[in-house]
């Protein structure tokens, strides 16, 4: 056996390992997303609580409709990974987003 296999060798096993690494599951990327989702609404809640919104200002951040619209994703991913039924969705029960999260004072 030649020398140089001894030094490839474990160059070509530790690339296989990090291939198997970086390709995770579709089911594995869905649990990850919701995972960030959840840090994200940690942190507008963090952002809220440090928010310095004037009450003559005439715009500000509508967090919780931010908070809901990402609860609203998460289910969406949660009811894919792990269907409770095998009954087809109604598509008109399924809550649009916001989209917009600036809201003027007095709405």
């Amino acid at each position: 056996m030649p020398k140089n296999m001894f030094i490839r060798l474990p160059i070509l096993l530790g690339s296989l390992a990090c291939t198997t690494v970086t390709h995770a599951t579709e089911q594995e990327q869905l649990a990850q997303a919701i995972k960030q989702m959840e840090a994200a609404k940690l942190s507008l809640q963090r952002a809220e609580n440090q928010a310095k919104t004037s009450v003559k200002s005439r715009e500000y951040f509508d967090y919780v409709a931010a908070r809901r619209d990402i609860s609203t994703v998460q289910a969406g991913i949660k009811q894919y990974i792990n269907p409770s039924r095998a009954i087809p969705r109604n598509p008109q029960a399924i809550r649009s987003l916001t989209e917009d999260y600036t809201k003027l004072r007095g709405q």
